[in-house]
């Protein structure tokens, strides 16, 4: 990307890593050149390049996409998590940028998915705070637990949840981005507990986790068994994201057990961020 023609001034970010994590997904950390924008942990931000097909440009000249932060406010740099879209207008071009090169970065972020949205009742040291995602979906959960999991490592009292889980489904093992760091947190603090399924790993692969998809984790033996304790309405916030069709299924499976979608007027227990 480094011989881009897209006008400079259009540019206002440079790469600083970008990770493949296989030939499909990777984490591409930015630094805006005038530092990352203020958001909460869970919003989205648009990001571009000049197209490779002129059909894909937009007014200015670039192709912009969405993509929820992975990293944490407190962090120098934007991190995202991104899965390639073969012949997609702009992923092909964010996997093939390199260390120096750069890009577009809006200056605002954006998005409702945040825990600042959650109702008043659970109090935040009382509130399960359950994740569920599939795929890159992750992404706002990691934001979550990096900027508030030290908090609740420290017992202060401002602490945004009393405990947390993360259950994430992919595919295949290979897929589970961020496994090491999840397992990390899960390892050295008690009140967390991360949650990975693959539902297509190959029998000989050695995979010993569990296989499935995340309904399946979220059924209430399981669940117990695997956290410690019961998904309850009157402690538990369920947030959701990824896959449409998972979002809408785990939806409808929690209204059977007395969950209700949140609404600003309406305070509930289920949020939805539904991640193409």
């Amino acid at each position: 990307m480094s011989g881009s023609s897209a006008p400079e001034e259009l540019y206002n970010a440079e790469v600083v890593s970008n990770e493949r994590l296989n030939d499909a997904l990777f984490v591409l950390k930015v630094r805006p050149d005038d530092g990352a924008p203020d958001f909460a942990p869970g919003q989205f931000i648009n990001i571009g390049l000049e197209p490779r097909l002129p059909e894909h440009a937009g007014r200015d000249g670039l192709v912009k996409r969405p993509y929820s932060i992975a990293s944490g406010p407190s962090e120098p740099l934007l991190e995202f998590y991104v899965r390639l879209v073969e012949n997609g207008a702009l992923t092909p071009g964010l996997m093939a940028l390199e260390p120096g090169d750069r890009l577009w970065a809006d200056g605002r972020c954006i998005g409702r998915f945040t825990l600042d949205t959650l109702p008043e009742v659970p109090a935040p040291a009382e509130r399960d705070l359950v994740c569920v995602a599939t795929g890159t979906g992750l992404a706002p959960f990691t934001s979550m637990l990096r900027e508030f999991g030290p908090a609740r490592r420290a017992g202060a009292p401002d602490a945004r949840f009393d405990r947390m889980v993360i259950v994430k489904g992919v595919r295949l093992a290979e897929d589970l981005g961020y496994a090491e760091e999840l397992e990390a947190w899960d390892r050295e603090n008690d009140w967390f507990t991360f949650v990975p399924l693959c539902s297509r790993e190959p029998d000989d692969s050695g995979w010993i986790g569990q296989r499935g998809r995340v309904g399946q984790a979220l059924e209430s033996a399981a669940f117990e068994a695997r956290c410690g304790f019961a998904l309850d309405p009157a402690r538990s916030q369920i947030m959701l994201c990824g896959n449409p069709a998972m979002v809408d299924e785990l939806e409808a499976s929690f209204a059977e057990r007395g969950f209700k979608k949140h609404r600003p007027r309406d305070p509930g227990q289920v949020h939805l961020e539904r991640y193409w």
